[in-house]
């Protein structure tokens, strides 16, 4: 072999080298904070060890990943580990949606773990203090139905604005500014708050309000039950957030452009091969069995029924 020979193999040797050493499946593990609430980290700690093991499988998604809050978390920590960070998942518990938020600005933990529209993180307090990931779920894709007491027949047979309006008043959580924004658009202004969705359950319980929207579960009859109460929808109609919906990051936090950077890597893979959109369906943002139901506040909804 001529020594012009073993130079270009040596070189072609410390090429595959430098590029298969480190594989792209590598990725670094990293205690990451993760600001959520009480009602999640339960739903989370539930979970078998298999179904918190990422990189999830589109073909394979584990089914017990079936409600929002748990579908949120795994979003967040299989775009992690495929943006480069192997996430051990510290939780930083908080009593409401609003508390995560100043859990990142103050630094104390680096990422959320619900889905926050734009309206409500623009506020002068939060907005050059945390990084906006790029959307989980686009504008006007979360849909939510009308939700009442079993025995409730006046909301359950309500079918258009109009006679929602009649059927009583609405409840939502302090901190639901999408929502509040999209009742009023429907022209439904009088409206009841209460500060967690434990509280809103028992608050409707108590005949504080009528009916509350809620997202749809993946439960036989899309009933949803919280401390011994049960909801049921209203069958037939929903209707549409018109925000995007993002998860937001602390750039108070030491790690938070380090985690952000790996975020918007994995968002990016996800939503490419589908797998967002597969795993907010089986948490119940996107449900299959209310996919033919009227959205009260599309345009040609509105249309047939001004």
């Amino acid at each position: 072999m001529s020594r012009n020979q073993a130079t270009l193999i040596y070189a072609a040797v410390f090429l595959l080298a430098a590029t298969y050493s480190f594989p792209a499946s590598a990725a670094e593990k990293l205690i990451v904070a993760v600001s959520t609430t009480k009602n999640a980290v339960e739903k989370y700690d539930n979970l078998p060890e298999s179904a918190k093991s990422v990189p999830l499988s589109y073909k394979h998604l584990p089914p017990e990943i079936k409600t929002r809050c748990v579908a949120s978390l795994m979003i967040l920590k299989n775009a992690l580990k495929l943006g480069g960070i192997d996430a051990q998942l510290n939780f930083k518990q908080t009593p409401n949606a609003r508390r995560e938020e100043d859990e990142l600005i103050k630094g104390y933990a680096v990422v959320s773990s619900h889905l926050f529209n734009l309206s409500s993180i623009e506020h002068l307090k939060y907005k050059d203090k945390i990084y906006v990931s790029d959307p989980v779920i686009e504008d006007g894709e979360f849909e939510k139905g009308i939700f009442c007491l079993p025995g409730n027949h006046k909301v359950l047979n309500v079918r258009t604005i109009e006679d929602l309006k009649k059927a009583g008043k609405p409840l939502i959580g302090i901190h639901w500014s999408n929502e509040c924004q999209t009742l009023n658009d429907m022209g439904i202004n009088e409206i009841e708050k209460g500060p967690t969705k434990d509280c809103l359950f028992r608050m409707l319980k108590a005949g504080r309000a009528d009916w509350i929207p809620l997202g749809f579960h993946n439960s036989k009859d899309l009933s949803v039950t919280r401390h011994g109460i049960t909801l049921v929808p209203v069958k037939g109609i929903k209707f549409s957030l018109t925000e995007s919906r993002h998860f937001i990051v602390s750039k108070q936090h030491p790690e938070g452009e380090k985690v952000f950077n790996a975020l918007q890597i994995g968002i990016k893979k996800m939503r490419q091969d589908g797998l967002i959109k597969k795993m907010l369906t089986q948490g119940g943002f996107y449900c299959k069995a209310t996919k033919d139901w009227k959205i009260l506040n599309s345009k040609n909804f509105l249309a047939k029924n001004r």
